[in-house]
């Protein structure tokens, strides 16, 4: 089971992954509460979108960093 986990983590590049998880994450996160359908998609695709703008952010801050 590890080493399939593994095998595809190691296939798939690092942005896909990223966006996986953060879209894991934030739907994961939007199911939390009381709020309507609509109210559940904004907050899900919100958190996204601060998720992927931030993993954005900080890579061009270390490149600046680091050359």
């Amino acid at each position: 089971m590890n080493r399939a986990i593994v095998l595809l983590a190691a296939s798939l590049p690092h942005l896909i992954v990223t966006a996986l998880l953060a879209l894991a994450i934030s739907g994961l996160i939007a199911l939390l509460g009381r709020r309507s359908r609509r109210e559940r998609l904004y907050h899900a695709g919100y958190l996204f979108v601060c998720c992927m703008a931030t993993v954005v952010a900080g890579s061009w801050f270390m490149y600046l960093i680091h050359g």
